[in-house]
């Protein structure tokens, strides 16, 4: 009996050692697999979105993409043809006085590259840029090109990409008093142009011809210096530092030893004062 029982704990021992020996490489393996599913995850971050599950375990789901559909049923990739002239921006979201990349009339086709609110991106010989949506809508071929005409602005309102649409221009400073030029008009609202940095910037820019006043010198807060204009500090001392027009009116006032001048302010957040004769109500006007 002594031997038998001996027998049986040996091959209970040995029993025990095989069946140890095959759940060893499962787990080795289950360790191995986890490996490159972290990797993985790490590799597709950008792509993928990690979702930790109530268990343990991690599961990987896509990420929806994000998708900017452009306005009035335009698709990407479609060529289409341009209802009305308009001048290209580099940027939809920045205005800048260089002027338009390229110029677009009416009639021309062109390939939809992308979209971004209300604008679409063409290209043109190379060249890419930004044109409202708008555009290539029929409504578009309604707009009236006029003859130029300058007016000024009643109130600080804000400015749309295309004639009805909410205000897509949030960096614009179009203060009561601005000087525009207008070509174009459509039902009750204006295309205005600006002056900006000492360039006319040629994209429209749309405002209900409400907000504005017909021109009138007497109250155009903006325009330019006068061929040899001098700028004074407020003690009346000449300032010597390069101004560049267009220039604004912030008030009038009084310097000794100088009289009437005008506070004005340029590009830049520069701040100077000039005699009132130096002040050329109009920025389109050249000296």
């Amino acid at each position: 009996m002594r031997i038998l029982s001996v027998l049986l704990l040996l091959c209970g021992v040995i029993m025990a050692s095989g069946c140890q020996q095959e759940r060893t490489p499962s787990k080795a393996a289950s360790t191995f697999e986890a490996i490159p599913e972290t990797i993985q995850k790490e590799q597709i971050a950008s792509t993928y979105e990690v979702t930790d599950a109530t268990t343990s375990s991690t599961q990987i789901s896509k990420k929806a993409p994000e998708v900017s559909v452009p306005a009035y049923g335009l698709q990407i990739s479609q060529t289409y043809t341009a209802q009305a002239d308009i001048g290209a921006r580099y940027d939809p979201t920045e205005v800048s006085g260089v002027g338009p990349v390229f110029e677009v009339n009416k009639g021309d086709a062109f390939r939809i590259l992308a979209a971004q609110d209300d604008y679409v991106q063409v290209e043109s010989q190379d060249l890419r840029g930004w044109i409202p949506a708008f555009y290539f809508n029929k409504e578009a071929a309604n707009i009236h090109t006029e003859a130029p005409y300058d007016m000024i602005f009643a109130k600080e309102v804000p400015v749309s990409s295309a004639p009805g649409q909410q205000a897509k221009e949030p960096h614009l400073d179009l203060w009561a008093g601005k000087v525009v030029l207008i070509k174009k008009s459509y039902a009750d609202w204006v295309a205005v142009r600006i002056v900006q940095y000492d360039a006319e910037y040629g994209a429209d820019m749309w405002v209900p011809k409400s907000s504005l006043h017909v021109y009138d010198p007497a109250n155009a807060k903006e325009g330019r210096l006068a061929v040899h204009s001098t700028i004074y500090d407020e003690h009346g001392q000449i300032k010597g530092e390069e101004w560049v027009n267009s220039v604004f009116i912030q008030a009038e006032t009084q310097i000794d030893k100088i009289g009437t001048v005008y506070q004005i302010i340029g590009p830049g957040g520069q701040i100077g004062y000039i005699r009132v004769k130096d002040f050329i109500p109009n920025p389109f006007i050249d000296n």
